[in-house]
């Protein structure tokens, strides 16, 4: 990256870590509350590789560095949040009182035996988000969703969703 685009990507991490407090997870991911799972999902993922702290270590300075990994947090945040149908339901009624996070109580999920068994915590929103498309019907959705998740971890809740999804796409 030439230095005027690391410049510019710095400048933006600066703005976003001083406006960090006032800014909802919808505008810290660049998007409209109207956003659907897959317009999330993308902006999520093209934010992270943007800002991915890695992106920031032959910086000098801890300041940048810092605020980099602060600002990388709350979009992995906003995005956890705003990708869980439930969680996204709580955020959006606590919104207009002018809530920009929400409660960390309401943030931590307990993870179920599945959940507990997967470490990465991109292969658990892949669990997730297969899991609920499977529960609704979208089979192919799952399917992706099963192989996004396997090709980050190989735990047996994934195997098993995965291998169940297969079958029902079998049976069609």
């Amino acid at each position: 990256m030439s230095k005027s685009g690391m410049g510019e990507l710095v400048s933006e991490v600066a703005r976003l870590s001083n406006e960090i407090e006032t800014l909802s997870y919808y505008d810290f991911l660049g998007v409209t509350p109207r956003a659907d799972y897959i317009g999330i999902r993308d902006a999520f993922y093209t934010r992270a590789q943007q800002f991915h702290p890695d992106r920031f270590v032959s910086m000098e300075g801890e300041t940048v560095k810092r605020a980099v990994y602060t600002v990388y947090k709350r979009m992995t945040e906003a995005y956890q949040v705003l990708s869980d149908p439930e969680l996204r339901s709580a955020y959006d009624q606590a919104l207009p009182s002018g809530a920009v996070r929400l409660a960390a109580e309401s943030r931590s999920r307990r993870l179920d035996a599945d959940e507990r068994q997967v470490s990465n915590p991109f292969a658990r929103i892949y669990l997730r988000a297969g899991r609920r498309k499977y529960e609704t019907g979208d089979l192919n959705g799952a399917w992706i969703d099963c192989e996004l998740g396997l090709s980050l971890e190989e735990t047996p809740p994934l195997r098993n969703l995965h291998v169940a999804v297969v079958k029902a796409l079998a049976g069609r």
